[in-house]
């Protein structure tokens, strides 16, 4: 099997944050929440296989789906309104945090001054999106995935003893507690993205493009490898933390671990530096990506990677991001505008999911449906959680 279009995927939602959260969570809670992470990964496998099912039944992105829509109704343009802020501007925020946890495990490795290393990664980021080879930016991330889930999953398998001594493998959690409820919801928030779906259901047709004689079939299975890798990624790190540290190390989790890991494994600190590289690097080129093709798709212009729209939009995200995360040490309010943003979108973004796969689908994909529309009850009400934490 080849990883690609799937691969994308898991590169963009293992970044910089998830590795914060999931370490957060295991430092707090121990094991106790992977169920969150395994039903994360099961909504992200369901949501991703109906937009990558409806893109290749119709040949065409879900950006261009909603476009091609919008004459039906005045929603379809509020829709689009909404991509354009939340996969737009929402990822320019997002993209200071990729750059700088990349730079912060650069960093490690090579103590330079935090310009040179953003600026950098941020260089590095943006030629590979200028050269316009799709295949070479599917290799860099698959490879940055594979170099991930050798570290986490290598790392996790060697301190899963360490687990189940502390006793923290068995350890009972109140999910009721405020801290406890945030943490699932930043677990499923990390995972569950919108702009993955436009990531994908772009990236599957291009993907189709280069490879015209790859079965349906084959594309699927790969999604659903990549998917699966970016969820044990996740769960590696939970482990691992809950190994190390304790509750009291889960304001300053990563720091941490590092440190931890020091004490722990021979060159510990620069294993997690390396991960950090990988996940940061990975979402700082998947983000400025994803946000081309959907800004471009919905307000009609050419979603081709030489396209001066998308080169135009993609390195506009890139800049934005990285100029808060070489300038700024917390990009708060641009960073809550974001997660608003998609908190409004997601549930919408999977609602439209499933009215396209009840248009397009063929009887046998449909049932996909039923999860899908439980998945998206769950989102809206996780969703609308977010929009209360963020303004109350």
């Amino acid at each position: 099997m080849r990883f690609g279009p799937g691969a994308m995927v898991a590169a963009a939602f293992i970044g910089p944050g998830t590795l914060t959260t999931a370490a957060t969570a295991g430092a707090s809670t121990g094991v106790a929440l992977l169920w969150a992470v395994a039903f994360s990964i099961f909504a992200t496998w369901v949501l991703q296989g109906l937009v990558v099912s409806v893109s290749l039944a119709t040949d065409r992105d879900l950006a261009q789906l909603i476009r091609d829509r919008q004459a039906e109704s005045k929603i379809w343009l509020v829709m689009a309104s909404l991509v354009i802020l939340a996969i737009g501007f929402g990822n320019a925020a997002y993209q200071s945090g990729n750059i700088a946890g990349a730079a912060v495990g650069l960093g490690v490795l090579l103590p330079l001054p935090k310009m040179a290393i953003v600026l950098a990664l941020a260089s590095l980021a943006g030629l590979l999106i200028a050269l316009n080879n799709y295949r070479l930016i599917e290799r860099v991330l698959v490879l940055l995935v594979a170099l991930m889930a050798a570290i986490f999953v290598g790392l996790a398998l060697w301190l899963l003893p360490e687990v189940w001594n502390t006793g923290r493998m068995t350890t009972g959690v109140d999910v009721a507690d405020d801290g406890n409820l945030k943490l699932v919801l930043a677990l499923i928030g990390t995972t569950v993205v919108p702009y993955n779906l436009f990531l994908h259901s772009r990236a599957v047709l291009e993907r189709r493009c280069s490879q015209p004689e790859e079965p349906t079939e084959a594309l699927q299975r790969e999604s659903t490898a990549a998917i699966v890798v970016g969820g044990v990624i996740t769960v590696a790190v939970v482990i691992v933390a809950a190994a190390l540290l304790t509750s009291e190390d889960a304001r300053q989790a990563l720091p941490a671990l590092a440190t931890a890991l020091e004490n722990k494994v021979p060159g510990g600190k620069y294993l997690l530096a390396l991960g950090l590289l990988g996940a940061g690097l990975t979402s700082a080129i998947a983000a400025p990506v994803a946000a081309g093709w959907a800004v471009c798709g919905v307000m009609g212009w050419s979603t081709h990677r030489s396209a001066r729209g998308f080169k135009a939009v993609a390195m506009l995200v890139l800049c934005t991001g990285t100029f808060f995360a070489a300038f700024a040490d917390r990009p708060s309010v641009l960073i809550v505008t974001a997660q608003a943003a998609n908190a409004l979108l997601l549930p919408i973004v999977a609602f439209t999911m499933i009215l396209l796969a009840r248009r397009y689908l063929n009887p046998q994909q449909k049932w996909l449906i039923v999860p899908g529309v439980l998945i998206t009850l769950f989102v809206l009400a996780l969703s609308l959680y977010r929009l209360n934490g963020l303004f109350s």
